[in-house]
């Protein structure tokens, strides 16, 4: 168990997708795996990475955004590790997933990137049900973790509780943004990425269209800062170098945010398995394991409520 954590660490990438495949499966035995796995890399120095979100309707260009951003970072930080995980939506027919983002993002032999795609399994929200377990590993192996969830429409939003920093791609005159103010999507990111800006002019319309809506925004709540905007076109190689300044800058959550985090977080996945009756079990039952690592509490919680209310 040890040697994977510090194979991982090293960087060797099959044993990063082993370790991944643990907080993936729905074994118990796999469950404890990644529970002494947690309290390996406890005992140990590790990084805390950035977690950075990336959102957008179909088609808005993320998977290329992807590519430049991480090459910029790549280029502006020698020392980093990146990893990318990109969730893919399920088929509600088959219940199967293309995992497509592959064919569009490719690093080449780079030692210093990793990239695991995931599935939805239809989950709402628009990340798939174990990505935050996922991403809260890998952070502990790399630098940045860059998570593209599933193209959004009017409600999945959920990308915002995971990331530290959430991007939102936007194409140029696409009309997403009309929809995304009314459905709130427009308030979670700190920072807009209007791609594919290859016409100098429609770039500019697009920009101040965008500029309008956030401003009308401001007045009608003023107390929060208006986020950033970025411009970017893969044809012009333009923009990526100071979106990756942007992110960067920024810093994870501090440990009572990170916090709230997992707790969110636990509470979705008991809703998911127990509905209401497990949440309201769960404000009797959390405060027995509180100091408790993540993994450990969430284990001993679906067991204690699994026995209160049935099997998973």
């Amino acid at each position: 168990m040890s040697d994977i954590l510090h194979a991982a660490r090293a960087g060797d990438k099959f044993s990063v997708a082993k370790l991944i495949s643990y907080f993936e499966s729905g074994r118990l035995s796999d469950q404890e795996a990644c529970v002494a796995f947690e309290g390996e890399l406890a005992k140990t120095k590790h990084k805390t990475g950035l977690l950075v979100g990336l959102t957008g309707a179909p088609g808005a260009g993320k998977s290329t955004l992807i590519q430049h951003l991480v090459d910029a970072l790549l280029a502006s930080q020698p020392n980093w590790r990146i990893a990318v995980v990109a969730v893919d939506p399920s088929s509600p027919v088959s219940g199967g997933s293309l995992l497509g983002d592959r064919t569009r993002v490719n690093f080449g032999n780079d030692e210093r990137t990793y990239f695991r795609s995931q599935a939805s399994d239809l989950d709402l929200g628009g990340i798939g049900r174990n990505t935050y377990r996922v991403c809260r590993v890998l952070r502990s192996f790399f630098d940045l973790v860059l998570i593209e969830s599933v193209g959004v429409g009017q409600s999945e939003i959920e990308i915002a509780r995971l990331a530290d920093v959430t991007l939102l791609a936007l194409q140029p005159f696409s009309g997403d943004h009309i929809q995304f103010m009314k459905s709130g999507i427009m308030e979670i990111p700190q920072a807009f990425v209007i791609t594919k800006c290859d016409a100098e002019d429609l770039a500019k319309r697009s920009l101040y269209q965008l500029q309008s809506s956030l401003d009308f925004m401001q007045k009608v709540d003023g107390s929060v800062k208006p986020p950033e905007i970025f411009q970017t076109s893969s044809v012009r190689k333009m923009g990526f170098n100071e979106l990756a300044e942007f992110v960067s800058a920024a810093e994870p959550l501090a440990p009572m945010g990170d916090l709230e985090r997992e707790n969110y977080f636990l509470r979705k996945e008991v809703r998911y398995y127990f509905g209401e009756y497990g949440i309201k079990a769960l404000a009797l039952l959390a405060s027995e394991n509180a100091a408790q690592g993540f993994e450990a509490r969430r284990l001993q919680l679906t067991q204690k409520l699994s026995q209160k209310f049935g099997a998973l």
